[in-house]
């Protein structure tokens, strides 16, 4: 089961984003497993992808690949979580869609990232201090 990031999703879709061709190429790999987002993922997607075109690409990629939206319950205690984390690497500057992503592979053992963030590799970990396990 694999959790897509923002800079995987957005190079799938967008042709002149710099990570397109190696985006393209681990689709390759992954696509026959369980894919899903996040919808903090999807907000900046779509924050991302400012044209209706764009956004139609996304849309159909979604559709098409049968990517599915992460089924997330939130909760008081999962936010929570989430700004421990966050307040942990301030100074990585990570964002809401990557503690989220961190917090949920500590959840569900299943999950892998894919992701380019260096970080993910080299600075940031579950909330219980292991790895986050990556899907390229």
């Amino acid at each position: 089961m694999i959790l897509i990031d923002t800079n995987a999703l957005v190079g799938l879709v967008d042709q002149s984003d710099s990570l397109n061709k190696k985006a393209a190429a681990d689709f390759g790999k992954l696509s026959k497993r369980n894919l899903y987002v996040i919808s903090p993922v999807l907000t900046e997607a779509v924050h991302l992808l400012r044209s209706s075109q764009s956004r139609q690409l996304l849309i159909d990629l979604l559709n098409q690949f049968q990517i599915k939206i992460c089924p997330v319950q939130e909760s008081d205690e999962l936010w929570q979580e989430a700004f421990v984390w966050l307040l942990g690497y301030w100074e990585h500057h990570p964002d809401w869609a990557d503690a989220m992503l961190a917090i949920l592979s500590g959840r569900e053992r299943k999950f892998r990232i894919w992701t380019y963030d260096s970080e993910f590799k080299t600075i940031w970990r579950r909330p219980d201090g292991s790895r986050i396990p990556l899907a390229v």
